[in-house]
């Protein structure tokens, strides 16, 4: 009986946020990408400090005179344990790192038919296919999966009334997103 009641509510779920998605402006649906975007960057980050923070726990091995074979049973599900997080950390991180990935794809997918509408020619979207097949393959092992989030991107973008795009707002966000991209690439240079 109570599945009766839950049909309504599904159907709530699902239509109120496409109506809200739909009202919202380009504009705001790139901006709410990139705050996403940033939570999962301070994400990974976190989970980089708790990872050296593991490293740098794990003392038994590394005290130990004996091979590993001849640690005490403490020691050993000590050196377990430490295995186990390490793994858990890897895991999230390269989660993290997904969807960082999967929203840079989106916010491509989304700038690529605002530039072509406002005739902003900054970034070469010739070579953002090639870059996306690349990251996918470095993280999900699927080189089409990050494409097909930016091929869907796009098409949404295409479904709602272009003549509604403020292109201000578009040259201004790529300039953000540029200065990002800089940023990003310094701080990937100085960690070398």
């Amino acid at each position: 009986m109570r599945a009766l009641y839950c049909y309504p509510l599904c159907f709530l779920f699902i239509a109120i946020p496409s109506a809200v998605l739909a009202a919202e402006s380009l504009d705001e649906r790139l901006h709410a990408e990139l705050r996403t975007i940033n939570h999962f960057s301070q994400q990974l980050v976190s989970a980089n400090e708790e990872f050296i923070d593991e490293l740098k726990s794990e003392r038994c091995i590394k005290n130990s005179t004996q091979g590993a074979a001849d640690l005490n049973p403490s020691c050993k599900k000590q050196a377990l344990q430490h295995l186990e997080t390490l793994d858990e950390n890897n895991r999230r991180s390269e989660e993290y790192m997904a969807n960082m990935f999967r929203g840079w794809a989106r916010v491509y997918g989304m700038l690529r038919v605002a530039h072509t509408q406002c005739g902003i020619n900054s970034i070469n979207f010739d070579l953002v296919p090639s870059s996306i097949r690349v990251q996918s393959t470095v993280i999900l092992h699927d080189p089409d999966a990050l494409l097909l989030e930016y091929i869907e991107a796009s098409e949404g973008v295409l479904e709602q009334d272009l003549d509604d795009i403020d292109c201000d707002a578009i040259q201004s966000f790529t300039a953000t997103v540029q200065r990002i991209m800089i940023e990003m690439k310094r701080a990937s240079e100085n960690m070398r």
